[in-house]
């Protein structure tokens, strides 16, 4: 039958493989490439942790805003305080004037609050970069009787 023979030849030149240097180019390449993704992806994961209290503090400031006015009456006033995860809030009550409230003999049975929540969300590493969430509402509430 037929044998198969390996022929050994003596490499050319072009045949060596890579040399030193370029071993070394290719490494310090790799190198810098890496280093500019890890600056990428550190950057995101900072993005994402800032996104993520954002929208903490979103959701705290839609809770309070939802709840005012539900638990006591709503009357003209600034409340503040700090959530456990140190959160700072303060939610404030004012009439907005309309012009149905000037000098007209029949007033509306109601008056609108514009009802503002603040929330800051703190930044310890920058304190010059803290962000803060503000929604505003205007909510019906009875007039008093006195008015």
């Amino acid at each position: 039958m037929f044998r198969r023979t390996l022929q050994h030849t003596p490499f050319s030149s072009r045949e060596r493989g890579f040399t030193l240097v370029e071993v070394v180019v290719a490494v310090i390449i790799a190198a810098l490439a890496l280093s500019a993704l890890s600056g990428v992806f550190a950057s995101g994961t900072r993005g994402a942790a800032s996104a993520a209290e954002l929208s903490r503090a979103s959701a705290l400031a839609q809770s309070l805003l939802a709840a005012a006015g539900v638990e006591r009456p709503l009357t003209d006033s600034v409340e503040s305080g700090t959530t456990a995860d140190g959160l700072s809030w303060t939610l404030s009550a004012v009439d907005e004037m309309s012009e149905v409230d000037g000098e007209a003999p029949i007033k509306p049975l109601l008056i609108l609050k514009r009802v503002t929540v603040r929330v800051n969300v703190p930044n310890a590493a920058q304190p010059e970069r803290a962000k803060s969430v503000e929604l505003s509402s205007l909510r019906a509430v009875p007039r008093p009787l006195l008015q």
